[in-house]
């Protein structure tokens, strides 16, 4: 492993899977769902990296929460596992300011390389409930390999839900972000026979939104946002004005699509 160099895209994602591995032998998979870009990288061949990951968690109270995180973060062992992989240590959240409230619980944490490199990452879990169907799951033995990482069992949500969550963010946040629509476009394939029952969810008006403010967002907002975190090869692929127009045209049908359907 000592003559693999890894870029900082992906020491990001090898924290993300061996937190998820240590998390959940403290945590039972039903308390949690991991969602949005890493769920969709993980279990939907994304080529979208993720700077930091996002679960939904109940069923465990705020404190014993973050003492499982920090146990996780402050242990030797675990920062000694990351070694091999260019991680030199990790430096957890001063927890007295991390946000820690009834609706967001979020760890901030510095990963620091043997080159010298301080990488930022962030492990967020929202407490608003669970927002369509989980299922428990293997991470893709291909992803792995890339790693030499053993098996992973993990819970996320399944596609219908992942699209829906998307559509909402894409119509609902107050900044428009060019990743929900590239979601969407990695995801469309994944709604195949589902449409009509998922979009029951998001509605009319939410679907005309989202489409609304696919237009809102150029290709520099998409090249600097989204092509920045994909690999080099997909960046080459991706990296045009008009691959991004194509992508947008896609989702746009997509919607509308789904609008008729409703």
């Amino acid at each position: 492993m000592e003559d693999i160099i890894f870029t900082s895209l992906q020491i990001r994602e090898i924290f993300h899977l061996e937190f998820l591995r240590w998390f959940g032998r403290s945590v039972k998979l039903e308390h949690y769902a991991v969602k949005g870009g890493v769920n969709i990288r993980f279990f939907f061949q994304s080529m979208r990296y993720s700077e930091d990951m996002d679960l939904d968690i109940a069923g465990i109270g705020i404190n014993a929460l973050k003492d499982a995180v920090m146990r996780i973060l402050q242990a030797r062992s675990f920062a000694e596992s990351l070694q091999p992989f260019g991680i030199k240590s990790v430096i957890p959240p001063d927890i007295v300011k991390a946000k820690q409230t009834q609706t967001t619980q979020r760890f901030k944490v510095h990963l620091i390389t043997f080159s010298g490199e301080d990488l930022f990452t962030k492990v967020e879990f929202s407490r608003r409930g669970f927002t369509g169907k989980t299922v428990v799951g293997s991470v893709p033995a291909a992803l792995m390999r890339q790693y030499k990482l053993p098996p992973l069992l993990v819970s996320h949500y399944e596609a219908g839900a992942a699209i829906a969550q998307k559509i909402n963010a894409l119509a609902c946040r107050k900044a428009v972000q060019a990743r929900d629509i590239f979601d969407l476009y990695i995801l469309r394939p994944q709604a195949e026979g589902t449409v009509s029952g998922l979009f029951k969810s998001s509605g009319k008006t939410t679907l005309k939104d989202a489409v609304a403010r696919i237009y809102e967002v150029d290709f520099e907002m998409f090249r600097d946002t989204v092509t920045a975190y994909l690999s080099p090869q997909d960046q080459e692929l991706y990296g045009t004005a008009s691959v991004w127009e194509e992508i947008r045209l896609n989702v746009v049908h997509f919607l509308e699509e789904a609008q008729k359907n409703e």
